[in-house]
Parts: C-alpha cells; sequence; structure tokens
C-alpha cells in the first residue's frame, strides 16, 4: 500500500470530496483524504494523504495557507463570494487607491473574524449552511485568525465596482472570502471576493501540485518527507530487546528522562521516530515529565 501526500492543482467546478474520489479510483485504494475543503470555484493546492499518511491530516492543518484573491468593492453577496446573490450595493466612486493600499498595509495581523453562514462549521450540532438554506437565524461564531501577510498585487479595475488583487497568507480557519468583506467594510462599503486561487497549503507549493489527471504513484510523497522539519530520532534497536522500538511501536508513553537518553534534547516537544526510514510514530510532550503518541504510522506487528 502506498503511504504519502499527493500535492493535486484543484480544477474549478470540483468539490474536494470530488478529487478524492478520482484518487481513489486512478490508484485502486481506499485509504485517501483530503487536509482541508475548497469550494468547488476555487483552485489551486490541496494535498491529499493516501495510506497511512491519512493520519497526518491533523498535523498538516496546522501550517499556514496562502491564497491569491480578487476583492470586488461595491456590492456584497449571499455566499460572500461571486456564487451567491447580491444582496447590497455601494456607492465607490469615492474610493481611491490610497485609501484601499492604507486599509491593505494596516490591516491587522490578529482580528476576530465571524464564519459566514455559507460555510460548514457546526452550531447546536448543525452546519451553518443548513441554517442558511432553511431561512432559520443562527448567531454565528467568530474566531481569532492571524494574517501573516496581505498585500496589493497588479492593478486596480475602476468602473461601476472596483476590483483589485491581494496576495494572503494566513494560519488555518481563515475565510478569505470574509476577508474580503472585512476589507470592504473598513472602507466603509459593501464587498465580496470574485475570485480565489490557493497557492500554498500545508507547506506545500503550486511548484509541488500536479494535475489531476496526471497523478500516478509517482506522485506520493513520502511521509518522512512530508515530515522532514519534524525532530527525528533514528531507532537502532530491535523488538525482541523490548527497549524504545518495542515501547514505541506498541504506543506506549515515555517518560521524559528516557525521551532525554534517546534526544539528547530537553526542549523537543514533538519527536518522529523512525526504523530502517520507516516512519514509525510521532510523539508529543503530554505532561511535564511525559510524552504520548500523537499519531502511530506502525506498529509492532508490522515491524
Amino acid at each position: 500500500m502506498y503511504s504519502g501526500v499527493i500535492c493535486v492543482d484543484k480544477p474549478k467546478g470540483m468539490t474536494s470530496h470530488d478529487v478524492v474520489m478520482k484518487v481513489r479510483r486512478k490508484l485502486h485504494m481506499k485509504k485517501v483524504g483530503h487536509t482541508g475543503t475548497l469550494d468547488p470555484d476555487v483552485t489551486g493546492v490541496l494535498p491529499v494523504v493516501v495510506g497511512d499518511a491519512t493520519q497526518l491530516t491533523e498535523v498538516l492543518q496546522e501550517r499556514q495557507k496562502s491564497y491569491t484573491a480578487v476583492v470586488t468593492l461595491g456590492f456584497s453577496t449571499t455566499t460572500e463570494d461571486s456564487a451567491g446573490e447580491k444582496v447590497k450595493t455601494s456607492d465607490v466612486s469615492h474610493i481611491t487607491k490610497e485609501m484601499i493600499d492604507d486599509v491593505i498595509e494596516n490591516f491587522e495581523r490578529d482580528y476576530n473574524q465571524t464564519v459566514p453562514i455559507y460555510s460548514s462549521v457546526k452550531v447546536n450540532g448543525k452546519k451553518l449552511y443548513e441554517y442558511a438554506r432553511n431561512n432559520e437565524k443562527v448567531e454565528r461564531p467568530s474566531r481569532v485568525v492571524t494574517i501573516y501577510r496581505l498585500e496589493r498585487t497588479g492593478d486596480i479595475t475602476f468602473k461601476d465596482t472596483i476590483d483589485f488583487q491581494i496576495d494572503v497568507t494566513c494560519s488555518k480557519g481563515t475565510y478569505i472570502r470574509t476577508l474580503a468583506v472585512d476589507i470592504g467594510r473598513k472602507l466603509g462599503v459593501e464587498a465580496h471576493m470574485s475570485y480565489l486561487r490557493r497557492t500554498e497549503s500545508c507547506g506545500f507549493t503550486e511548484d509541488d501540485a500536479v494535475e489531476l489527471d496526471t497523478i500516478s504513484e509517482a506522485s506520493i510523497i513520502p511521509i518522512l518527507e512530508v515530515l522532514s522539519d519534524e525532530y527525528t530520532v533514528e531507532l537502532f534497536d530491535e523488538l525482541k530487546d523490548r527497549g524504545p522500538l518495542f515501547k514505541i511501536s506498541n504506543g506506549q508513553k515515555m517518560s521524559q528522562n528516557d525521551m532525554m537518553k534517546l534526544t539528547n534534547n530537553e526542549d523537543v516537544e514533538t519527536v518522529l521516530f523512525v526504523k530502517n526510514n520507516r516512519p514509525i510514530g510521532l510523539y508529543k510532550k503530554h505532561k511535564e515529565n511525559e510524552f504520548k503518541p500523537f499519531k502511530m504510522f506502525l506498529t509492532s506487528n508490522d515491524l
């Protein structure tokens, strides 16, 4: 069975689930998943995990994401993007290039973003878009997101509406369509996102992405390469020794002292254990003096 990550360049018109289903068929595998939903109209980087790498989804989702988007000032939509129906309009004739650049340059690094009503975030056990489709009122949750980089790229188009492109690098859970709306709000006008492409996700960029129709087993990036930034320890003992390899491959907790002997590093909090160039498990600090398995790729039965 293959294990690793395929960085797919998702085409327009497909859901993330559609991509997963196609990868399953092409590789003849059931154990396939994705690392973060992209709407059908959105293109770009969609890391797909296969085999034992499905364990990596939670790890990869913690990494930052980057996007290229187009903000349109002049009207808002039900979905905050171009797929929705027009809701409100604004006169944007007074908006200048300087005003736009000032808002972008001074946008908060951390800000409280309200989740869009057309999203899969659950409130009281029901997804927000289900409330929207049933015309039910619900209080949308807000959460603090981080904008690491926000800059305007390209010219500004001034017509009845105003369009400009932005490049964004942000934390997980950031909605770029809501960011577009919030940029408009700071300018005092209605806005929505009219285009979006994801250029980076989970440590992968457009340079890593392959067309969906061309993927094969050769497109799979191995787990060890995906986790190359993690603190890695090679185990040299054997299972019969009932030492570290035995304990780790059986998912046993490790004391701080035992971890110190293996890593020679008292500050490390996450450790990837490897045997013969095969990933066994990722351990994380659980308590002050204890580590426990966070993600397991192999067990003693596999070795």
